[in-house]
């Protein structure tokens, strides 16, 4: 995850190129996809509509969920999306009494804005052949030789591959901004038959629909996780396993409920073995229970990492670059985040999506001396392991590589790791491969002094209980353990 920050027109302004005329009641047939149906939403609204989107929970069965979208229609909103698996509806509306209503209707448990500013309806029109138009490499021409890289070394990559490089079999979705699937790198790897764009809550199988426009995060974390072994560039950690581009947002740190919501019961549905998660959600940094929109998101986000949990997909997510002790946060300054953020009092009782859901492995990230990077949130139980994520070189849009630091380039070492476990054993289910994932890590003690900024102040405190840290929780990820 990069700490950067955009406001909603800026993205909307730069995403004209790659849509399609707004969809309308009367468009194509649902394309067939495998078992399943996946269609662009019928608009009913009037090319620049400003619309606000929704998640619409109730029970996980396609009957209550029919229900909840007749409820949708009647209080003047446009479904965009029905996942029965998981009982959660998409939809948007022009209407401000939108959500009022929708509440009111039987077998409706919650419904919640996902964002706290409209935006165009275009925004949930089809998207295919997208072209990157964001920021270049700056650094491409310093990369370090395939393998030589601080990370690499660090973990021992050179061993664990001499034993393997993970299978093609084993499908780790990249849930994230895109990924550049032509770069020389990452072309083999990139399965584009199961990527898919769900940027406004709905499957998109459009032609290059999963590939990035504006932000190259998704392509950098892609690298790490598989980029080929090929004499040149960068390695990832399991060069041999299949990626599958899942886009959940233009710009990095600005997915949504919906997409998320997609993306997850997507891995379910298509065999994933692991997912990435990177990012911070929108439009709250934190999600409380006591909040009604934000308890919706909760429920609806958690049921389909739950449905994917239980297909047994495992969820390695971010543990935030707030520098923060997870267990006594109070203020959120950063909320809401695609609107006018405002400082907010909150409890441990609010949480970041989906990385302190239950079963999630939560990465903290490490610098060269493998301690905690100083901008590495931390806490018992939020951080289940720890990753290299400090001046990490990996893959970026049009071929090119750069270097990068956060929670977001720790993550994928550890996916990279669970696809290495997911090959040595294809059996196993989710709840294996996390156990193994933190048995298997190195422990690594607590600093005897932390003071990262060298002014001789302490800027955070480690405590341990038995083998476990609050910094790096089980310890460093093990590829060679995990081939063995």
């Amino acid at each position: 995850m990069f700490r950067r920050s955009v406001t909603t027109a800026a993205v909307f302004a730069v995403l004209g190129a790659g849509l399609l005329a707004p969809p309308t009641a009367s468009a194509a047939p649902p394309e067939e996809v495998g078992a399943e149906l996946t269609a662009a939403p019928a608009s009913t609204e009037p090319p620049g509509t400003l619309v606000l989107p929704y998640v619409v929970v109730t029970r996980a069965n396609r009957g209550q969920t029919w229900r909840a979208e007749r409820a949708v229609r009647a209080a003047g909103g446009t479904v965009v999306s029905s996942y029965p698996q998981v009982g959660v509806v998409v939809a948007y509306s022009a209407r401000d009494d939108f959500a009022a209503a929708v509440r009111g209707a039987r077998g409706i448990e919650a419904v919640g804005a996902t964002r706290t500013a409209k935006v165009p309806v275009e925004y949930f029109a089809p998207r295919r052949d997208l072209q990157y138009t964001g920021p270049g490499s700056p650094n491409s021409g310093q990369v370090p030789a395939e393998g030589a890289a601080w990370d690499a070394t660090a973990l021992g990559l050179d061993q664990a591959h001499q034993t393997s490089t993970g299978s093609r079999r084993v499908v780790v979705g990249v849930l994230d901004t895109g990924v550049d699937d032509t770069h020389p790198e990452l072309t083999g790897a990139v399965d584009t038959r199961k990527s898919v764009s769900c940027l406004s809550g709905w499957a998109d199988r459009g032609p290059g629909s999963w590939r990035p426009t504006l932000d190259g995060h998704g392509t950098h974390v892609a690298g790490t996780i598989a980029a080929a072994r090929n004499g040149t560039g960068v390695v990832g950690v399991a060069p041999g396993v299949s990626l599958a581009a899942v886009k959940l947002a233009e710009k990095d740190d600005n997915e949504t409920a919906e997409s998320m919501v997609c993306g997850f019961v997507w891995a379910a549905e298509h065999g994933f073995a692991v997912t990435n998660n990177s990012y911070r959600s929108i439009p709250w940094r934190y999600n409380c229970a006591d909040q009604i929109d934000q308890a919706a998101i909760r429920l609806a986000v958690g049921r389909a990492v739950a449905y994917a949990q239980r297909r047994n997909v495992l969820v390695v997510a971010s543990a935030g670059n707030a520098g923060i002790d997870l267990d006594h946060r109070t203020v959120d300054a950063e909320s809401p985040a695609d609107s006018t953020p405002a400082r907010r009092e909150i409890t441990n009782d609010c949480i970041r999506l989906p990385h302190e859901l239950p079963g999630v492995v939560g990465t903290g990230a490490l610098d060269e001396k493998l301690v905690k990077a100083s901008f590495s949130n931390y806490a018992f139980g939020k951080v289940a392991v720890a990753a290299p994520g400090a001046r990490v070189w990996s893959t970026w849009p049009g071929g090119l590589y750069r270097s990068a630091s956060g929670t977001s380039m720790a993550a994928p070492h550890a996916t990279g790791v669970a696809a290495l476990l997911a090959t040595r054993h294809p059996y196993w289910s989710a709840t294996h491969l996390r156990r193994a994932l933190l048995d298997q890590a190195t422990p690594l003690p607590c600093p005897a002094t932390y003071d990262p900024n060298g002014d001789g102040t302490p800027d955070a405190v480690c405590t341990a209980k038995r083998r476990e840290t609050s910094f790096y929780g089980h310890g460093l990820v093990n590829p060679t353990a995990a081939v063995s």
